[in-house]
This record gives C-alpha cells, sequence and structure tokens, in this order.
C-alpha cells in the first residue's frame, strides 16, 4: 500500500538528488549535456568564485532579516489577540494569516508596484508626509530590504498562525497564577508566555531559515539579482546557470545546488543543537 508513494519519492525526490550528484562531478557541452568528469573542481569553483562568495552573503542577509521581520512580526500580532474578544480575535486571524493564501510570485508582484521608483505606492505615501523616498529597487542596500520584506511578509501568514494555534493551547492556570503574582503587561508576555511558546519558535526558527536560504521567486520578480548582482541569491545563480544563461552550465548549477542542500542541512543542525535547550 506505501508502494505507490514510495515511487513518487524514488521517481520525483531521490532520483534527481542521485542526478544532481552526477552531474556536478561533470562539465557540459555547448548543449549543457554532461560530456568530461572533472571530479570535484566545480565545487572549488563555489567557494572561490567571487560572485558566488557575494551571493552567500546576500543569502545570508535576506534569510536573517526575513526571519526576524516574519516570527517577530507574528509573535507581536499573536500576543495581543490572547485576551481580544472571540469575534474581533476571528476577523483579525483571518485578515493576518491571507499572506499564506498568495503564492510567492504574487506577493512578489504585489511588493513590486510598491516598491516602484517612480509610481511606487509606498514612495508616494511618503512623499505625502514630507520624506522623500529612496530608491527601493536600484540601491543595493535598500533592494535587499526590499527583498527581505517581500519575503518576510509572505512567510508571515504561517508563522502567525502557527503562534496562533499555540497561544490557544497554553496552559492557562500557569498564566493566572503569575497574574495573581502581580505579572502583566510586557513582564507577563516575556517571563511567562513567550517561554511557553518556545518549541514553537524553535520550529518557526527553523523552517523560516531554510525557506530563507531558499528563496527565489522575490529575487526574480523584483530585482532579478540587481542591481549589480546585490540581491543575487543562491538559488538565483543556481538558476542562471542552468537555466539563464545562453551556454547552460548545468554541472556548475548541479554542484551549487549540492553545495545548498550541506549549508541548508548544516544549518538546521546547528540551529537544533543551540536551540534545543532553550526550548
Amino acid at each position: 500500500m506505501v508502494l505507490p508513494c514510495l515511487g513518487l519519492l524514488l521517481v520525483f525526490a531521490y532520483w534527481p538528488a542521485v542526478r544532481g550528484v552526477v552531474l556536478s562531478l561533470y562539465g557540459n557541452d555547448l548543449l549543457g549535456d554532461p560530456s568530461r568528469f572533472v571530479g570535484l573542481d566545480q565545487y572549488a569553483d563555489v567557494f572561490t568564485d567571487p560572485d558566488l562568495r557575494r551571493a552567500l552573503l546576500t543569502t545570508a542577509a535576506i534569510a536573517a532579516l526575513s526571519v526576524l521581520l516574519s516570527v517577530g512580526g507574528a509573535l507581536a500580532a499573536v500576543l495581543p489577540l490572547r485576551r481580544a474578544a472571540r469575534r474581533p480575535r476571528a476577523v483579525a486571524s483571518v485578515l493576518l494569516s491571507l499572506p499564506f493564501a498568495y503564492s510567492a510570485a504574487a506577493s512578489a508582484a504585489v511588493f513590486a508596484g510598491l516598491f516602484a521608483p517612480a509610481v511606487g505606492t509606498l514612495n508616494e505615501v511618503l512623499h505625502h508626509i514630507g520624506i522623500t523616498g529612496p530608491e527601493w529597487l536600484r540601491s543595493p542596500a535598500w533592494a535587499v530590504l526590499a527583498v527581505s520584506l517581500a519575503t518576510a511578509w509572505y512567510e508571515f501568514g504561517f508563522a502567525f498562525l502557527v503562534l496562533l494555534a499555540a497561544v490557544t493551547q497554553l496552559d492557562q492556570q500557569v498564566i493566572e497564577a503569575a497574574a495573581l503574582d502581580g505579572a502583566s503587561g510586557l513582564r507577563l508576555a516575556r517571563s511567562v508566555i513567550i517561554p511557553m511558546l518556545r518549541p514553537s519558535l524553535v520550529f518557526l526558527l527553523v523552517t523560516q531559515t531554510i525557506s530563507g536560504l531558499q528563496v527565489f521567486t522575490q529575487v526574480q520578480v523584483l530585482t532579478r539579482g540587481g542591481p549589480a548582482g546585490a540581491t543575487s541569491t543562491l538559488v538565483y545563480e543556481l538558476y542562471q546557470r542552468a537555466f539563464g544563461e545562453a551556454l547552460p552550465h548545468v554541472g556548475s548549477a548541479s554542484a551549487l545546488a549540492m553545495v545548498l542542500l550541506l549549508l541548508v542541512l548544516l544549518v538546521t543542525a546547528i540551529q537544533f543543537g543551540v536551540l534545543r535547550r532553550w526550548a
């Protein structure tokens, strides 16, 4: 009975992974087909290519910013709803979880309209309050922030739903006992509620980091890696090498994919090791 599921996993998950390892060890001809065995040379290129080193730092920056904003924003939105009346809480929950229903491409397209340099909604609002908005998608630093904001908004809905479910399952007797002892407001949230939410926060930090390290759609829609490669991430570089150039470099792209896989595994292992005791 599990054979169909195993077959799907073998065909669409494990075989492509094995094929990727094989391709990463071969160079390619003019058509992009594997032609000669080059061993680990393409892996060495990943660590020596300055464009890829910059892409690695950009990926880390976008992942860190997006995780901080999405998880922190979701936590800040959930805590006030804990004591809200049922109907307002239901309405707010639907509105705040809406980003989870959008596709990454659709949400990135919305942010493209917000950040447009001349007619963007955000700069128009800033202009009406006397502030000259930056060129969000033309300045390297602002472009990284713009991609991070778009990614954080897209991930916010999922983080909100997870924390909302966790908050509704908290032991109210513990919270009431802390309140009777005089804890309230920020003290209650910092010392009682947030520690009780640690397992959910660890889950979100790990999963959102994995998602942030693989960000692609927001870069493709908003900046296409620009300006001057400032927002080019590892997955975007992988895509460009495999599909975006006249001469495809499938072997190099496969090596980069394997490095990204190992990076995700390493970061996840470190997070589990560091956060396990905290949870």
